[in-house]
């Protein structure tokens, strides 16, 4: 497994208005992954596709940073976890947190006329754990799923972003090509979740390992480092693929 130096930060990108000139479309995918947030480049329908799974308790805005990058980056991004309808809210733990959710999206998508061949999986805390399970030799990006415990695939490229303030368990993760881990320096967990700025405590979230619920510590700069990480590495990961489908 390859540990990643902190990469530069990536201001720029995050500040780019990309995104608020691009609309949204609202698609009803199939169970279990209910409502989902489309955002593509130029409208384009073979646009690379990277499909962004929520932590237990559903979208909560903490992907639009992630998903302003991939776009400026010119990779289209479908954020599930807005539940069965915009009115309503899971009570529980999300079902589009799940790695029963992928493959039906993944089938959607293709029909949808985007390059089966071209598409990654991104997801947080719970779902990042999702992502990794269920990617299916994907390219797979995991948000602090927690490393105790964690399933890796067992190929395919992935990569695990971790704070080094809570990477118990990450120096057992096996090691194997094509599979990455990158220490967030200075950060805990949730560090890009909205409302978690000081002087609120930040909430408590699910502990994707099963734990007792951790508090999510806002922070800028581990938010731009991660947010760089990710979309660099989808940028990567799937013009590589676009280039081997050739």
């Amino acid at each position: 497994m390859r540990i990643s130096a902190a990469l530069p930060l990536a201001l720029a990108l995050l500040a780019s208005p990309a995104a608020a000139e691009v609309a949204a479309e609202i698609e009803h995918l199939p169970q279990p992954a209910g409502l989902g947030r489309l955002v593509r480049p130029d409208g384009r329908a073979d646009a690379p596709l990277v499909v962004v799974l929520p932590d237990a308790l559903g979208e909560d805005g903490r992907s639009e940073q992630y998903v302003d990058s991939l776009l400026a980056r010119g990779i289209a991004t479908l954020v599930l976890g807005l539940g069965e309808d915009l009115d309503s809210r899971p009570a529980a733990l999300d079902p589009s947190a799940a790695p029963q959710a992928i493959a039906p999206v993944l089938a959607w998508a293709e029909e949808a006329g985007f390059p089966p061949g071209r598409t990654g999986i991104l997801g947080f805390g719970l779902g990042g754990r999702a992502a990794l399970l269920g990617s299916a030799g994907l390219p797979a990006a995991a948000i602090y799923p927690g490393c105790t415990g964690l399933s890796l695939p067992a190929h395919g490229p992935a990569l695990v972003l971790q704070g080094d303030a809570s990477a118990a368990g990450c120096d057992a993760l096996p090691s194997r090509p094509g599979l990455s881990l990158h220490l967030v320096k200075g950060a805990g967990h949730g560090w890009d979740v909205p409302g978690a700025i000081w002087p609120s405590p930040g909430p408590l979230l699910p502990d994707p390992a099963g734990g007792e619920r951790l508090r999510a510590v806002n922070d800028l700069h581990a938010t731009l480092e991660a947010v760089e990480a990710v979309s660099a590495w989808f940028g990567e990961q799937l013009q590589a693929l676009s280039a081997a489908a050739r």
